[in-house]
């Protein structure tokens, strides 16, 4: 039912299954960002004047593969994805700056989606943690979670 003066729904059930879709619609706009992402690897690797061994491939190559550890850690834990996302997005920044001859911005401005993403996966994530330990603390005393 909803609350007639405020218009929140106060069904703890619906409110729930709200915070389910928010996390839903972040991890689909990371697959895509992903997927995007994945042709951007596979076309620079395939370059015909790649060099595999010079530190800007090398520093690329390391940020997709920490990409992809955040995408697994962001099904099980948000809060870590987003810090891990963020710190892609530093690692992007020192690209930039230090390593990059070409297209010294272009990490920075691609990693700017994925920088919103990470806080709003911090957001959710602490959100989450804050959900459960008010939960945990409504508990009943005698009873535990694992009764």
């Amino acid at each position: 039912m909803k609350n007639q003066v405020s218009g929140v729904n106060s069904n703890p059930a619906t409110r729930r299954y709200e915070k389910k879709k928010i996390i839903s619609k972040l991890l689909i706009a990371l697959t895509i960002y992903g997927v995007l992402y994945m042709f951007y690897i596979i076309d620079f690797n395939l370059n015909d004047n790649h060099d595999p061994y010079n530190s800007e491939s090398i520093v690329i190559n390391v940020a997709f593969l920490l990409f992809l550890i955040g995408y697994y850690v962001a099904w099980k834990n948000e809060f870590v994805a987003g810090i891990i996302f963020i710190f892609w997005w530093l690692v992007m920044w020192y690209l930039a700056l230090f390593i990059a001859v070409h297209d010294r911005g272009g990490g920075v401005g691609f990693g700017l989606p994925l920088l919103i993403l990470g806080i709003l996966f911090i957001i959710s994530g602490y959100r989450k943690k804050k959900r459960e330990a008010s939960a945990s603390a409504t508990e009943p005393e005698g009873k535990t979670s694992g009764e």
